[in-house]
């Protein structure tokens, strides 16, 4: 954590971006198409809630430090590990390990969810992260465990939690593990998909998804994740040996 002051108060920037404060980033799409010197304050104004016009009479470099830290927390789809469980206020929580055979209100609460518009999608992010990592409550060992049915309410209460708290990483990791995994049913055919319920039922999940990251990561639609750190990138470029140096 980082902490800093400004005109006397104090403001801190965390060491891991959660899902509302990534959210919000990647809502305001016109970030990076301002013609100004203003981006780094705001990136740092958004995860720390500092006031803008605060930062804005701060020091350049100082501003430059702490935008490049922010930087430095945003997730990367080609290098975000998937996790499998995690702890989280004293509880711990296991990604669904029967995903391959889920319940039918998993799936349509998952379908529901990807079928809705990119700027809907991610307001519901912190739901998704609620739907596929639940409280464990049974294990045989650090990857073999038993984790909480499904239930509509205790789910919404989790998912406030995590959009709080939960490390954006872990949801990103989560998505990006259902297209590393499709790669292996390329071989499968119709009737053999027929055969065998529970592949269908992986080749669904896997689709929708496809679905969702397909609507996040779109140049079509908010810019993706990835041009996202790309402009940031950009726009930070001539602090980066300040930082180093930091």
């Amino acid at each position: 954590m980082i902490k800093f002051k400004i005109d006397g108060e104090q403001y801190f920037l965390p060491d891991v971006m959660n899902i509302e404060q990534y959210v919000k980033i990647y809502k305001v799409k016109d970030l990076f198409t301002d013609e100004d010197n203003y981006l780094p304050a705001k990136l740092v104004s958004m995860v720390s809630d500092a006031p803008i016009n605060d930062l804005l009479e701060a020091e350049y470099e100082d501003i430059s430090f702490l935008a490049s830290h922010v930087l430095s927390l945003l997730p990367n789809k080609d290098n975000v590990p998937f996790v499998d469980r995690f702890e989280l206020n004293g509880i711990h929580y296991g990604f669904f390990p029967n995903w391959k055979d889920l319940t039918f209100a998993e799936f349509i609460d998952l379908d529901t969810i990807s079928t809705k518009k990119p700027e809907e999608l991610l307001d519901m992010l912190h739901i998704l992260a609620a739907i596929m990592y639940r409280p464990i409550i049974e294990e045989k060992s650090q990857h073999n465990f038993k984790i909480e049915e499904y239930n509509v309410e205790t789910m919404k209460e989790r998912s406030e939690l995590f959009k709080k708290q939960l490390n954006i990483n872990y949801l990103i990791g989560a998505q990006f593990f259902f297209i590393k995994y499709a790669s292996r049913f390329s071989s499968y055919t119709l009737p053999s998909l027929t055969k065998n319920l529970s592949i269908w039922n992986q080749i669904r999940l896997i689709w929708i998804m496809w679905r969702m990251i397909f609507k996040m990561t779109s140049n079509q639609s908010l810019g993706g994740t990835l041009s996202l750190t790309d402009s940031l990138r950009m726009i930070l470029q001539n602090t980066k040996s300040f930082t180093k140096k930091m």
